[in-house]
């Protein structure tokens, strides 16, 4: 356990609870219900899944279907073709069939483009949270870091490094031809695909030539109102804002419509968008008692007030899945349950402070091993309990 690195995560976690105090929405409570309301009715849903699907690709959007990791990289490897430079954007999904390390063991160089996601990329550390990747390095940690990998003293300064790391990554930007991206929504009514991003460098992902967008089939709402709803849930959540800074709704491949009223396509970029739409599992939990599960949005809330996480820190996820959720969805996914599920203390402050109230405790207790004895988890429960506060006494 890194207490440096402990430190860091829960003051990022304390800046963005004191912003949600700060920054309270009118009729959450209403925003949360409609939420709700929504992914019980669209998640594991085949009628509005084939809508979707028709829709889109009406719209002139491919999509390709993959019913699990290996199935979704060879479609994007044969997407890529032979393109040897690839930038994306940040994306769990991408995360969960482990992109960007498959695509370089191929020779593709592959950049991310968020600024987080490019520090742990360069400096080889795991993410910690789901929107604040980097969360757990402090200033001085990263700026000690990168000044060793580049050979020249960057500043701790925050605003030195995202303006190192962004001149670094404008390059790349410059020479790729596809981008890569996730996507926080597909429509049934519009055929849209939804975007949310604060940086900007979504904006630059999408605008080359091919745009690849990978996302799970859990994805789907009815309308986009329904989507924009759910961003302002995540966006509150996740960063303790009202509204990310930048919204796309992608419908089509750039067109025009200026002589005689016809649409004629490619204009501009992308002049081709082509949507993966990863099963894994996905179908099988959501006809299963675990189907809430897919309700979540991704927005790490259950994070920052988890007893265990704010103790351990990365100790209690894996590279791909963070906390009790994510290694609860990781098991049922793999047929084999995670046994970093045992430290998980079924306290419920991830069900509490979960917007769609995702019963986790009870998932994660039918999902994990029954060889752990009761007296050993409530040793550990009182136990970490009291750790969790007297480091937080230490490290304040």
């Amino acid at each position: 356990m890194n207490l440096d690195e402990i430190n860091s995560l829960r003051k990022a976690f304390d800046s963005v609870k004191k912003r949600q105090k700060e920054n309270m929405p009118s009729d959450l409570e209403g925003k949360k219900k409609r939420l709700r309301t929504a992914r019980e009715s669209c998640v594991g849903s085949k009628e509005l899944l084939e809508k979707v699907i028709k829709k889109i690709e009406d719209n002139g959007i491919k999509i390709c279907r993959a019913s699990d990791k290996n199935e979704a990289l060879n479609i994007i490897i044969k997407e890529i073709g032979d393109e040897k430079l690839i930038v994306k954007s940040k994306s769990n999904v991408s995360k969960e069939i482990d992109l960007t390390n498959e695509l370089e063991r191929l020779g593709i160089k592959v950049i991310e483009t968020d600024i987080g996601d490019r520090m742990l990329q360069v400096l080889n550390l795991k993410p910690s949270h789901p929107t604040g990747p980097i969360a757990h390095m402090s200033a001085k940690k990263i700026a000690e870091g990168l000044s060793s990998l580049y050979h020249q003293k960057i500043s701790e300064n925050p605003e030195d490094i995202v303006s190192f790391i962004r001149n670094e990554i404008k390059g790349y930007l410059e020479d790729s031809r596809i981008g890569i991206t996730g996507a926080n929504a597909i429509t049934a009514e519009e055929g849209s695909i939804i975007i949310a991003h604060n940086e900007g460098n979504i904006f630059e992902a999408i605008r080359r030539e091919k745009h690849i967008v990978v996302t799970g089939i859990d994805k789907v709402y009815s309308t986009i109102e329904d989507a924009i709803n759910m961003l302002k849930i995540i966006c509150f959540n996740a960063t303790g804002a009202i509204i990310p800074s930048f919204v796309e709704i992608i419908s089509s491949v750039s067109k025009t419509a200026d002589v005689e009223k016809k649409f004629y396509r490619g204009v501009h970029t992308p002049k081709d968008i082509t949507l993966i739409l990863l099963d894994n599992k996905r179908t099988a939990i959501a006809n299963s008692e675990f189907k809430d599960l897919l309700y979540c949005i991704d927005c790490g809330n259950c994070l920052l007030h988890c007893p265990m996480y704010n103790t351990v820190g990365n100790f209690f996820a894996e590279e791909k899945y963070l906390g009790g959720k994510g290694l609860a969805f990781q098991s049922l996914a793999s047929d084999e349950v995670n046994k970093k599920l045992e430290f998980c203390l079924t306290c419920g402050r991830c069900r509490e402070n979960c917007p769609l109230e995702i019963n986790i405790p009870v998932a994660i207790r039918k999902i994990r091993s029954d060889s752990l004895p009761e007296e050993v988890y409530y040793f550990l429960k009182s136990h970490v309990l009291w750790l969790y506060w007297a480091l937080r006494l230490k490290l304040n």
